[in-house]
């Protein structure tokens, strides 16, 4: 729950009806010559390159494409990156962000559900990420590849004259309900959905976090979370333009050794990251590293105790958990910074309300959620959209909510196995296996059963990883059998995503083969 206050800000901060007029502000306010974002290599751009890039790439973009075409995006998070959303916001056209992480086959199927014809794309990007063959797989399938190489390369003095005069007004024809982005599902639990964002939604998030978190242009942070996962996409770019706070950027999360170096050359106050990613970089960091953190703030998956361990002990950090999905562009919850209660996901943020549905068998109820960050609606391919019914999005979340309004996550409904007509948490399994094998990739998946209707497997990549040492650690807590998996069995690695999450789909196809 929010309080008082808490909303007041909201509504105060909640007042720009586009996101260039809410960087345009934030220009005058900050002044152009302020470093905006930044990477380990020393490119920089300030707020008066930002807006000049994006203006004069704003004319290439509305050469090619109307407003409200949906065009596919495949950038890492640079700050160059940076001025070609800008740039994209201010025409009109819809960046609908793209991983090429899945594969060729998903990200085609994301480009059709999604309605896009054309892909920009940076050579650079191809080139370093090993892309060439998903390019080259694109144009076989008739999508046309933009570089954005040759979008800088193709602007006349007059476009640069013009893009300057542009750059200090903020364009016609963009409203609140006007489409930002299009993200996709993760796939997870089923095919890719397009999730569409408006510049509402992305506003009203940014106002909402803004609100609950004390954060400003003192601030410096750092973020290698990518584009098109959400909490990038918002957190680490959007967030930080309209604020002011000094951002570095890096295009790979996994470069563990880099991000600490990079928020060590920033003298960095915020970082951004999931569970897996912060363990990593913290195994690899020294104190000077993260000298000047007084924010660590975690999304997207849960966050474990030898995590929190880790940057308590090592930095004297204490991360903030929150909850979110992409489908709310994405923060619901948050923890407070002056009062956090890890094992809690925060409190939910002003202007959110909170539906609740009792579910059998479970100890928590089935969240659904209404606000203005809330997704205009899904994608489904063709010209099939499915918007929120009466604004409410069935988040797929089991929760327990405490008597101070916070959070506590117990699973997702489709995370359940029924064994024996009992319901088991694998969310707590897995929680469990870490007390066992801390800090160790592992996933518990739920298979068909003969005997009780379906039984846990649990993985992991530890090969010293046994099922008698996990059911005489539970014994010992006094933990009940049901919560004993069935199986252990030990993988050369998990599967994960590039948001860091466990592939939960692929690790389920792997124990069932």
């Amino acid at each position: 729950m929010a309080r008082a206050d808490e909303l007041a800000r909201f509504e105060a901060l909640n007042r720009f009806a586009s996101l260039p007029e809410a960087i345009l502000a934030a220009r005058r306010a900050f002044g152009s010559g302020r470093v905006a974002f930044e990477d380990i290599e020393g490119t920089a751009l300030t707020y008066g390159q930002l807006a000049l890039a994006s203006a004069v790439l704003e004319r290439g973009l509305r050469a090619r494409f109307a407003a409200g075409e949906r065009v596919g995006l495949l950038l890492p998070a640079v700050p160059g990156a940076v001025a070609v959303l800008l740039a994209f916001w201010r025409s009109g056209a819809v960046p609908a962000l793209l991983n090429p992480t899945v594969g060729s086959g998903l990200v085609i199927a994301a480009l059709r559900c999604a309605g896009c014809s054309s892909v920009i794309t940076s050579e650079a990007f191809i080139e370093k990420g090993g892309f060439g063959d998903l390019v080259a797989r694109l144009r076989e399938d008739g999508f046309a590849v933009v570089l954005t190489e040759e979008l800088r390369a193709a602007p006349t003095l007059f476009d640069k004259v013009a893009g300057f005069v542009a750059s200090r007004r903020v364009p016609r024809g963009l409203g609140r309900a006007s489409e930002a982005a299009v993200l996709f599902t993760s796939g997870t639990e089923g095919k890719p959905k397009g999730v569409v964002l408006t510049h509402g939604n992305l506003l009203a998030n940014v106002a909402q976090i803004g609100a609950r978190a004390p954060i400003g242009p003192d601030d410096r942070a750092v973020s290698a979370l990518p584009l098109f996962h959400s909490f990038g996409l918002t957190a680490g770019i959007v967030l930080m333009a309209v604020t002011g706070i000094r951002t570095g950027l890096h295009p790979s999360p996994l470069h563990y050794r880099v991000i600490p170096e990079l928020a060590k050359k920033l003298d960095a106050t915020i970082l951004f990251g999931t569970d897996t990613f912060l363990a990593g970089w913290g195994r690899r960091a020294t104190r000077e590293h993260f000298a000047h953190l007084r924010a660590v703030v975690a999304g997207a998956e849960p966050v474990k105790a030898t995590t929190r361990a880790i940057w308590a002990d090592q930095f004297g950090a204490t991360i903030l958990e929150g909850y979110g999905a992409t489908e709310t562009s994405p923060v619901m919850a948050l923890n407070d910074l002056d009062d956090p209660r890890p094992g809690t996901v925060g409190r939910f943020l002003p202007g959110i309300e909170a539906r609740l549905e009792p579910v059998p068998g479970i100890d928590g109820s089935r969240l659904s959620v209404r606000g203005p960050n809330v997704m205009a609606g899904y994608l489904l391919g063709g010209s099939d959209f499915e918007p929120p019914p009466d604004g409410w999005y069935d988040t797929g979340d089991i929760v327990r909510i405490g008597p101070e309004g916070h959070v506590t996550i117990v699973g997702r409904a489709k995370r359940f196995a029924k064994i024996g007509g009992e319901m088991v948490s694998l969310a707590l399994v897995e929680a469990l296996a870490s007390e066992v094998w801390p800090g160790e990739p592992l996933g518990a998946v739920a298979l068909p059963s003969p005997v009780k209707g379906e039984r846990v497997v649990l993985a992991i990549a530890d090969p010293g990883a046994t099922l008698e040492a996990l059911r005489e650690h539970l014994r010992a807590a006094g933990i009940a059998e049901i919560l004993v998996p069935s199986e252990v069995r030990v993988l050369d690695t998990i599967p994960v995503m590039a948001s860091g999450k466990t592939d939960l789909q692929k690790l389920q196809w792997l124990l069932a083969t």
